[in-house]
């Protein structure tokens, strides 16, 4: 993994309230109950999440949206349409979807750079208002996007816990491309996108990052969550171009949305942290090896040249037990860098010569 490559069966009746936009969420206690494994049905599912899922438009047909899914329509074929969004809390109640949606309005610049129209783009509820949407903050990287509109008494969904899905797990993805209805695919966890993640040094997440699932994700439903059986978000769904029919689906992980949740309300963008080393697991046999008490850690193999970590004393063959005062490993270690502020020093705890010894690491911006 690299651094530097851094930075249920259901069925109690419950009725379902009229106004569903200020519908209460499920508890996620007894939906657990309610959808111990595969359920009967995903009705009760949907309608207490549906609420919360909005409809994406542009105020001037674009091409190549949703409606190019329809049999016999060429990707030509121009529609206000551009996908799915949701709502979500911090610190007020936003809508987040995909970036690639929100760009579908951009327009280019006089530097050749493209930019998004904010203005183009609009936000519809469940219930049918319609209103315009702000775009506050973009993560290209992470494919994320999130749009403030001026709407009162929203109710966000509840984000879980994305790095306690395990495979095999049932998801939901909702989606409401046109504003219509609240559409639905369900499937499994594929694979949770724990062991082979992280952010890569370049436009995008790494691929082996996201979460899998054998759940349809399309044009339509792109930018939408992705909900478990408790109905949390554990996922937005990503699709940024149509897939055949059959293969695996990406979901974004909550957890990493988390992550970057306040900086995108707050600044706009995301300024991730660089350290430049490449890191593998510790196993059994390499702590007693090494003279670690027990297998923890993430252990260096490799320093990129001219990078943070090259000017830090750090070296190949140290195991990175904590950094800044969090335990660590392979899995973790990424995501933290990513989120320490730029230009930092942070302590880093790391095993050299059967020891722990204290040191300080500067991150630095990761480079595009």
């Amino acid at each position: 993994m690299t651094l530097a490559l851094l930075a249920g069966i259901g069925c109690r009746e419950r009725e379902v309230p009229a106004d569903a936009r200020f519908a209460p969420s499920v508890n996620p206690q007894n939906a657990r109950l309610l959808y111990p494994s595969a359920p009967g049905s995903f009705v009760d599912l949907v309608a207490s999440a549906r609420h919360g899922v909005v409809a994406i438009r542009a105020t001037t047909p674009v091409k190549s949206g949703p409606a190019a899914m329809f049999p016999g329509a060429p990707d030509s074929v121009a529609d206000v349409a551009l996908g799915t969004g949701f709502l979500v809390e911090s610190r007020g109640v936003y809508v987040l979807t995909n970036d690639h949606i929100a760009a579908a309005v951009s327009t280019p610049g006089k530097d050749g750079a493209a930019t998004i129209d904010s203005g183009q783009l609009r936000v519809v509820l469940a219930d049918g208002t319609e209103a315009p949407a702000k775009l506050l903050g973009r993560d290209p990287r992470l494919d994320l996007a999130l749009l403030q509109i001026d709407v009162p008494r929203l109710h966000a969904l509840r984000m879980g816990d994305s790095d306690q899905t395990r495979v095999g797990e049932w998801v939901v993805v909702l989606g409401n491309a046109f504003g219509d209805e609240v559409s639905a695919s369900a499937g499994i966890v594929s694979a949770t996108g724990r062991e082979g993640g992280s952010l890569v040094q370049g436009p995008t997440l790494g691929y082996r990052a996201y979460l899998q699932t054998d759940a349809r994700i399309h044009r339509g439903n792109s930018g939408g969550p992705v909900i478990d059986t408790a109905g949390q978000v554990v996922g937005i769904a990503v699709a940024p171009q149509d897939r055949a029919h059959g293969e695996l689906s990406f979901v974004i992980p909550i957890n990493r949305v988390k992550e970057v949740l306040d900086a995108l309300r707050d600044y706009g963008q995301v300024a991730r942290g660089w350290l430049g080393v490449l890191v593998k697991p510790i196993t059994a046999e390499l702590a007693q090896n090494l003279g670690l008490p027990q297998p923890r850690g993430a252990l260096v193999t490799e320093v990129k040249a001219g990078s943070p970590a090259a000017r830090s004393t750090l070296r190949t063959g140290d195991v990175i037990l904590t950094w800044g005062g969090r335990e660590v490993d392979h899995r973790s270690l990424p995501w933290l860098v990513s989120t320490t502020p730029v230009g930092r020093a942070t302590e880093v705890e790391v095993w050299r010569n059967r020891a722990p010894i204290k040191l300080a690491v500067i991150t630095e911006k990761m480079p595009e």
